[in-house]
């Protein structure tokens, strides 16, 4: 059976220029992301973790090499491209939850579904994934009425409501505790599994690398090492 590549990233480098400094963030990096990954990016502070989560999401994009995401050349689109291709095929998760705080639980993930262009089922269609992750006795609490555990698991409930392909996550356990943690990765893992979503995380989190498929160590800028369950690759 073909595996279906969602993320194709050729000699990819991106460089920040100020007006003193050349920063080179990313160096030549080469990487497939494919469907069904549950993918862990790690390496130390400045090793280009975020700089490569940000390319993927269109949030920014490449000083050179190709970049495909989901089909599309990301260097080729628009800024409005790239924003439609953000709202409508990827998710994503952030360190700080980034929940609007005067909407619910259940508007949250509504807001989402809204600005898609989704009419009469979202409030359904909210509930539904609000009460797979546990939530559902929640849903009418606004994110300060919320636990960190439980505005994260909203969190993940907005990225995915849509049925994103590929969901990105910035250190997503960084302010949960141990058992939080464990429940949101073992969530995620469900979400992975049985609806075929892909995560990309970035993180510094052993609990993430724990339940992660495939780790991809990154220094400098460029892959290390490309370790899945059955095989580990070296590229350097």
């Amino acid at each position: 059976m073909m595996t279906n590549v969602l993320v194709n990233a050729k000699d990819v480098t991106k460089t920040y220029q100020t007006a003193k400094v050349e920063a080179k963030a990313l160096r030549g990096l080469t990487l497939e992301i494919n469907e069904s990954d549950f993918m862990a990016i790690v390496g130390p502070s400045g090793s280009g973790k975020t700089t490569f989560l940000n390319l993927v999401g269109a949030l920014d994009t490449a000083t050179d090499g190709s970049l495909n995401v989901l089909g599309r050349d990301i260097s080729a689109m628009s800024k409005r491209q790239r924003a439609d291709l953000r709202l409508h095929k990827l998710g994503f998760v952030f360190q700080a939850y980034n929940l609007v705080p005067v909407l619910t639980a259940q508007e949250n993930v509504e807001f989402v579904l809204e600005l898609q262009g989704i009419g009469d089922n979202r409030f359904n269609r909210a509930r539904e994934i609000l009460d797979k992750l546990g939530l559902a006795e929640f849903a009418n609490r606004r994110p300060n009425e919320l636990s960190g555990g439980q505005q994260q698991r909203v969190a993940i409930a907005r990225a995915v409501a849509s049925n994103p392909k590929l969901v990105l996550a910035a250190e997503p356990t960084a302010n949960l505790d141990g058992e939080n943690a464990e429940v949101l990765l073992q969530m995620m893992r469900d979400l992975n599994e049985n609806q075929n979503i892909t995560f990309v995380f970035s993180t510094h989190d052993p609990r993430v690398v724990a339940h992660a498929k495939r780790v991809v160590t990154l220094v400098d800028g460029r892959i290390s090492k490309d370790e899945t369950k059955s095989q580990t690759k070296s590229s350097l």
